[in-house]
């Protein structure tokens, strides 16, 4: 009874865990990325200013394409340095910093929309950002707490404690189908719709 009890509190721990400390960096991150946009004063500021209208206004007059390839390469480059991670007994550091710099960029990004076009600034933020981040983000998190628990067992293997087993089942294997799945989809809405919400954002902005 003891060990029903036990394999039924440990196999949530090992989901959450990973989860709340994977959750906590990326949201320390987004944290810093909002402060590191409110910094930008000065010649930095204006700058920031300049470049963000001039996208907009590109973005307005179609002169701006997006192209598949390098669009899908920028959320899936995220997902294979998980995967790489989650594989060595260095993810256990290094995925926590990795979701924290992942935070990082779209606080940063979504703030700097924010403070060049004040509220306002939200809709382009919501369209170029924030809905990519409903699929990408998913599939992070799938992937990142999976890898976090895998490299912490590799970790304790390559220390001497052999006792877990490692985590590379077909359910493993799965899930990063899954992930990648998601981040395909998440390439072909930011080619095929996104184009076309900013672009009517951007008449609204500007």
């Amino acid at each position: 009874m003891g060990k029903r009890e036990r394999k039924k509190w440990d196999l949530p721990s090992e989901q959450w865990v990973p989860l709340a400390i994977l959750s906590g960096f990326f949201l320390l991150g987004g944290l810093c990325g909002s402060i590191f946009a409110s910094l930008a004063d000065g010649q930095g500021g204006q700058e920031l200013c300049d470049y963000l209208r001039d996208y907009l206004g590109l973005i307005r007059d179609g002169a701006l394409f997006h192209n598949f390839w390098s669009g899908l390469w920028e959320e899936l480059r995220y997902l294979l340095a998980v995967f790489l991670l989650g594989l060595t007994g260095i993810g256990v550091v290094g995925l926590p910093l990795l979701f924290g710099v992942r935070g990082f960029f779209f606080a940063f990004s979504v703030a700097c929309f924010c403070r060049v076009f004040g509220s306002s600034g939200l809709l382009p933020a919501l369209f170029l950002f924030g809905l990519p981040a409903l699929l990408w983000g998913p599939a992070l998190f799938l992937s990142g707490v999976q890898g976090l628990n895998g490299s912490r067992k590799l970790l304790l293997r390559g220390l001497g404690d052999g006792r877990d087993a490692l985590p590379f089942a077909p359910v493993y294997w799965g899930k990063l189908t899954v992930s990648f799945i998601l981040i395909l989809l998440c390439g072909l809405v930011e080619y095929h719709v996104i184009p076309v919400l900013l672009r009517a954002a951007a008449r609204v902005v500007l």
